[in-house]
């Protein structure tokens, strides 16, 4: 099967070094590296830039399903915005990864970042003592696999699948566990 590099099928962008004294109670979202979470975008704790600031900052706002990966700290995390979370920004050591081919999509792609494969080669090819870095031109250089459209739709559900089905499989056993633990709890109380 065909083999592409990412930068010939997405645009990587890097963030931006926002000033933390310019933040603000609400505007434009920064995404920081914090909020790259493996699989989503976590937003617990938000932190905002005026909303002046937009035309300066126009090449790091981010768009609705737009790709970001940790590139420092638990590298190789990935995550998609969701339209809730916009208007945001693209803080410094996350990138944004765009598909710019159209026989490629963009759920493929995120299902290739989301691996295990790729978080361990991502790790291993991490620079830093204290804390793993990784570039965009290294991402620019890994390979992923190019099948046809249908076998990436085909993929992607299955994939899509397979994770609804371990969810509903993980809430079952802490119901399971709950009822364990309180029907234990009235037969030794009782």
């Amino acid at each position: 099967m065909k083999k592409v590099k990412l930068g010939e099928v997405c645009e990587i962008l890097n963030g931006f070094a926002f000033k933390s004294l310019l933040y603000v109670n609400e505007g434009i979202r920064i995404i920081r590296i914090t909020n790259v979470q493996k699989g989503y975008i976590e937003d617990s704790d938000p932190k905002y830039y005026p909303i002046e600031y937009t035309n300066s900052i126009e090449k790091y706002i981010l768009k609705e399903n737009d790709l970001l990966m940790s590139l420092t700290g638990n590298v190789g995390r990935v995550g998609l915005i969701s339209k809730t979370m916009l208007p945001a920004a693209l803080n410094q050591r996350v990138a944004c990864l765009r598909t710019i081919d159209s026989l490629i999509s963009k759920e493929y792609v995120f299902q290739f970042l989301n691996s295990d494969l790729f978080e361990q080669s991502a790790i291993r090819s991490s620079n830093g003592v204290a804390q793993k870095n990784l570039s965009t031109d290294w991402l620019k250089k890994v390979e992923i696999t190019y099948p046809s459209v249908e076998q990436q739709e085909l993929i992607t559900s299955t994939l899509n699948l397979i994770e609804r089905l371990i969810c509903c499989r993980k809430e079952q056993n802490k119901k399971l566990n709950e009822l364990v633990k309180s029907r234990y709890f009235e037969e030794v109380v009782a």
